[in-house]
């Protein structure tokens, strides 16, 4: 039997938009392995003691699904999990949204968004908390790299994302 996404029809309004979209990606998205692997803390903003004492590895991974657009377009849904800056678990629900132009042959770049949820032990002691982060991608046929920037003040945010989904 196939799982169904849910209902949308009598989400409170603005959400309604936002689970419709959800849904058609889980009922009609093709499947992507998600693999973490870099956070860069920006030099100019950490204290060198700082940057000593961080994880810059952040390992892991997660599933997701994503629906290719017209115009080359394409949106996704995602989970992933990875080590933090202090190598404990970082948890992401989200959705992304990518727009992508072709560079030569296979070869796409794209700009768009991501948002979601997260959850950290730093940060409100796992507390899911929601997000929205810009993003880049580089496609080559069913292999994508994608990164984001975390903003941030000094000491903290103001880190390069860098993950991988490999598609199906």
């Amino acid at each position: 039997a196939n799982v169904y996404a849910a209902d949308c029809e009598n989400w409170w309004w603005g959400f309604e938009t936002a689970c419709s979209r959800v849904s058609t990606i889980w009922n009609e998205g093709e499947a992507g392995l998600y693999l973490t692997g870099y956070a860069w803390h920006n030099r100019s903003t950490y204290d060198q003691a700082k940057i000593d004492s961080y994880n810059e590895f952040a390992y892991g991974g997660g599933l997701g699904l994503h629906r290719d657009l017209p115009n080359n377009n394409q949106e996704m849904i995602y989970l992933i999990s990875f080590a933090d800056s202090h190598e404990k678990p970082q948890t992401h629900a989200g959705y992304g949204y990518l727009w992508y132009w072709d560079v030569a042959g296979p070869l796409k770049a794209g700009l768009g968004w991501t948002g979601g949820l997260f959850s950290r032990s730093d940060i409100a002691s796992y507390a899911l908390l929601p997000f929205v982060l810009p993003l880049f991608a580089v496609k080559y046929d069913k292999v994508n790299f994608f990164g984001t920037y975390i903003p941030g003040g000094r000491n903290n945010g103001n880190v390069l994302f860098l993950f991988s989904r490999f598609d199906y």
